[in-house]
């Protein structure tokens, strides 16, 4: 008779909990353009709004580590998360102005960053011999699913009417709630039986060697253009769909960030077992392709094209960010890998909110095809800079086994 699975309502509850903190940091994003209209907010604000969640996240994430060492009873740390989570997605849901969302903006990257890793990594702990790989499989399904199910369910109550301004924080407050009350009823492992969660204080990175420093360079670069391209689709996307392509109903708009997430989760499904440097490679084509279809097709009536070209962008983003996680993985040695991942994620969240504080403030002061214009030719270089630096790693490591 098989072994009945142990833990199932705990697992469960953390799958609930990831997909819900990760439903509420991209929900928010086709509300955007109307909420400049609505509370007459300027670009860069609204950009700010967007990247503040990023600081939060980042603040929770350096910390949880060494929390969920010190703490014996993991759902004090679930918990905690899942009340600021759905606090924030309370009081976004209230805003009726810059300070309420920029304030539920932090509660949301706060919330997300207490939950993502520890549930990430408790999904894996408490999975059943032999079944780890399922357990990464579910993390990241579940990632996914939230990433696009947030701008999906907005992008639903704005063609329906259904209070957009309101309904989808309501909804992600319930699936917290329903977290909150999984984590107390559920039978959790004994601290005994955890794995430690890697990670702590963190040091910055000894001097760089030949033996991984270009390899952990392409890595971020990797995770730097896929973020970048994500972070402004996300904030803009929307925007630029309603006010440069052409797109007439504002629930059309809101799938640009849901086609796009969607398409990034299948592109780290299927490219995660290329070779790093190549699934980077093939990142970088992918977003230079996107971008180049798009400045094409910009300005003009032309939103079934964007609507069309963000699966491509979306499957670059996975395969440049699955390609750099491995790469940031090998290319330091074990005893120093957590550290070396953690500045990488660092590197991304960067990326994530400082290029679009400077895009949202430029669009104020020169127009939205000028941030488009902005975006696309930068992003395009980048994209060059990675495949040049991918080119110079494969010589590299080339010329070492000859060496050897």
């Amino acid at each position: 008779m098989p072994q009945t699975p142990r833990y199932l309502l705990a697992r469960a509850t953390c799958a609930l909990a990831v997909f819900a903190a990760i439903m509420g940091s991209t929900a928010p994003s086709p509300l955007y353009p109307q909420y400049i209209r609505r509370l007459d907010l300027s670009e860069a604000m609204t950009t700010a709004i967007f990247s503040i969640y990023a600081l939060g996240t980042l603040t929770t994430l350096l910390l949880a580590p060494r929390l969920a060492r010190a703490i014996r009873d993991q759902r004090l740390l679930l918990l905690p998360g899942l009340v600021v989570s759905a606090a924030g997605a309370l009081l976004l849901a209230t805003a009726d102005g810059a300070g309420v969302l920029l304030a539920g903006r932090v509660l949301n990257g706060l919330g997300t960053g207490a939950i993502t890793g520890l549930a990430s990594a408790r999904l894996f702990d408490m999975a059943p011999e032999g079944r780890r790989q399922q357990a990464a499989v579910l993390a990241t399904v579940v990632f996914t699913g939230g990433a696009a199910f947030g701008p999906g369910l907005t992008s639903a109550a704005l063609a329906l009417h259904w209070a957009p301004f309101v309904t989808p924080y309501l909804g992600i407050a319930a699936l917290c709630g329903l977290a909150m009350v999984g984590s107390l009823v559920a039978r959790w492992p004994e601290a005994g039986e955890m794995r430690p969660v890697p990670g702590g204080s963190l040091s910055l990175p000894e001097a760089p060697r030949g033996t991984w420093w270009p390899l952990y360079l392409l890595a971020c670069l990797g995770i730097g253009i896929a973020w970048y391209d994500g972070s402004i689709l996300m904030a803009m996307g929307s925007n630029f769909g309603q006010n440069l392509f052409g797109i007439s109903s504002a629930g059309l708009a809101g799938l640009i960030p849901m086609l796009f997430q969607l398409a990034a989760g299948a592109g780290q499904a299927v490219f995660g077992r290329l070779e790093p440097v190549r699934a980077i490679s093939l990142g970088a084509v992918l977003i230079a392709a996107a971008q180049l279809v798009l400045i094409w097709a910009a300005p003009g009536q032309h939103g079934q094209v964007m609507l069309a070209v963000m699966p491509l962008s979306g499957l670059g983003y996975g395969a440049a960010f699955v390609g750099g996680l491995a790469l940031a993985s090998g290319a330091a040695s074990p005893a120093r890998r957590a550290e070396m991942i953690a500045w990488f994620y660092i590197c991304g969240y960067l990326v994530n909110a400082l290029p679009t504080l400077a895009l949202g403030a430029l669009v104020d002061r020169s127009g939205l095809a000028a941030g488009f214009y902005t975006y696309a030719l930068t992003l395009l270089v980048a994209c060059a800079v990675v495949l040049a630096q991918a080119g110079w790693c494969s010589h590299w490591r080339r010329d070492r086994v000859a060496m050897a």
